[in-house]
Parts: structure tokens; sequence; C-alpha cells
């Protein structure tokens, strides 16, 4: 499905504020960077540190009130998804600084690692932003997924010393150790409030963006940040076939291309994928449930998307 990409252009901003999570270790001289760059164009700039959960929103907040034109962050994905959090529907664009570890949301929309290369974006006489979908659940926004069951373990079991020493691959051996243990629950899933969906299973996402961090691999082709829609990934059991077609939609891989790469493969028995306005989740037992890579909430939870919500320069 082609999805149009809603952009707008904005004049260049005359005060900046950018949050900073500490916490990431890349080295890079930031302020001088930050300073270098917004000195020049002219940009009045501040900075404010995150130092506990929330901060992120707190502080982005207190930017819009005090007059920001664009509101930039420094971080992780999880940084990324409070301060964006304080943005939504408010049509002060987000600058997205990357900073962490995974930096998928950069990811997914093409922004460059290059920290001078994010800064320069907003320095020129204009700049362009791109119109993305928020998830929300409850009072929690979300950018990129919310999960239980098999991905909430992982993120749980990767942990920060992990992520210091291996980078994204923490994630991935987390979830090679995972496997190992991880339980069946019984899922309730309502679609859009009218469809209902019950079955076994061992984990639940609903996607917001589909990049994982590993290269450019997707939870699938169909996923768009811009679609006006969530993605609703269900994995009934954490075993070889239905491991195989979460690898096979990731690689781009319909059904039945997949099913000629491993002709013993039933793929329509191992993997759910539904889009959707909302999806109620209810299981049994009760489950946590990660957003954006932090354990928030324990299920039942309702999910539904904010179409083009926050702006985003790119």
């Amino acid at each position: 499905m082609s999805v149009k990409v809603k952009t707008s252009t904005y004049p260049r901003p005359t005060k900046v504020h950018v949050v900073i999570n500490p916490a990431p270790t890349r080295k890079v001289p930031l302020l001088a960077v930050l300073n270098q760059h917004f000195r020049t164009a002219d940009i009045y700039w501040e900075v404010s540190i995150t130092h506990g959960d929330g901060d992120g929103k707190i502080q982005a907040q207190r930017a819009i009130d005090q007059g920001a034109d664009v509101v930039a962050v420094y971080g992780g994905d999880g940084t990324v998804k409070e301060v964006a959090s304080a943005l939504v529907n408010t049509n002060v664009p987000l600058l997205i600084l990357p900073g962490g570890t995974g930096n998928l949301v950069a990811v997914e929309l093409g922004i460059n690692r290059h920290l001078d290369k994010a800064c320069a974006r907003i320095c020129a006489s204009s700049f362009q932003t791109r119109a993305i979908d928020v998830g929300k659940m409850g009072e929690h926004h979300f950018l990129l997924r919310i999960g239980c069951g098999l991905e909430t373990s992982v993120v749980q079991d990767a942990t920060r010393e992990m992520k210091d020493q291996f980078g994204k691959w923490a994630y991935v051996f987390s979830a090679l150790k995972v496997l190992q243990e991880l339980p069946v629950a019984n899922y309730n899933i309502v679609l859009n409030e009218t469809e209902t969906y019950r079955a076994k299973g061992v984990a639940c996402l609903v996607a917001n963006a589909g990049k994982v961090g590993l290269g450019q691999m997707s939870l699938s082709p169909a996923v768009d940040i811009a679609d006006g829609k969530l993605d609703v990934f269900f994995l009934k059991k954490a075993n070889v076939p239905g491991l195989m077609q979460v690898a096979g939609n990731m690689m781009g891989l319909d059904r039945m291309k997949l099913s000629k790469v491993v002709p013993d493969l039933d793929v329509l028995k191992e993997v759910n994928h539904w889009q959707v306005e909302s999806v109620l989740i209810e299981t049994d037992p009760v489950l946590d449930i990660q957003v954006d890579g932090d354990v928030v909430a324990t299920t039942p939870q309702l999910m539904r998307v904010l179409p083009a919500a926050l702006q985003v320069v790119v």
C-alpha cells in the first residue's frame, strides 16, 4: 500500500530547547556542536538534562510553554518517546539528535546519525518536517511499538551494562536466553472494537513503526509510521516455525515465498498480522507491557492510533 508522505515547511526557528539524556555512552562534544551550529544561525538555544523517568516529557512541555519553536532531543528511543509525547498535536516540531543504542525512530525516518547534519537541518532559512502517527495506550504515547510476552522479557533482560558492552546486540543475546523459558498465555484480542480473536500465544506486538534495530530489518514491509494504522503481530509459539515466519516477514518474504523457501512450514498457523485503528489486549495470566523499551503497564490495555499527530524534522 502506498502512503502519501505529509510534509510541512517551517521558517528557521528563533528559539530551540534541547532535552539531553546523559546516559548514552557515545563520545561526542555535544554542547560544542550545538553551540557551533545554533549560534552561527542566530538561534537562541538552551538545554535541560533528564535525571529519571518522565523528565523528558516535563522538560519538553516547559519548553513549549516558554515559547520554543523547536524542541530537540538527544538520547535513545525511550527519551525520544518521552519528549515526543509532549509535542503530540501541538505543531511544535521535534528534532531528533540520535544518541542512544538503537535510535530506531531515527532509522525509521531516515535521519542521519551524524550530529552535525542533524543540527544543520534547522539552521537554513527554512526546514522540512514530516507528519507521523503516534500510538497511545492510556496516558502513554509510543512511536515504535508496544509488546507483551516475548519482547517485554527481552527488554527487561537487556540491562544497561549489556547495552553499553554489546550495543544493539544486547537484545539478540537476551532474546536467545528468553526463548528458552518463555511461558504461554491465553490472549483475548479485540480489533477495532468489533472483531475478537482468542488463542494461546507467547507474544503480541502492536507496532506504529517497523524497524527492529538490526541493519534495516523491519517487522514487515507493510508497517508504515504514517499510514494511520497500527500493526498487530501475534506469535503463537516461540518455536522454529514461528520464528521462521517472523524472520521471513523481516526479510520481506510473503507467505507464498516463505513456503517455497521452507516447504514444510505452515505459515498460516504461526503468526497473525492485522492492521487496525485500535486494539484491546487481555491476557490470562496478567502480563507486563513495554512501551518503546520501557516496561510501564500490565494487561489488559487498549491501544489506538493518533494519525499524523507529530511533526518531526527530516
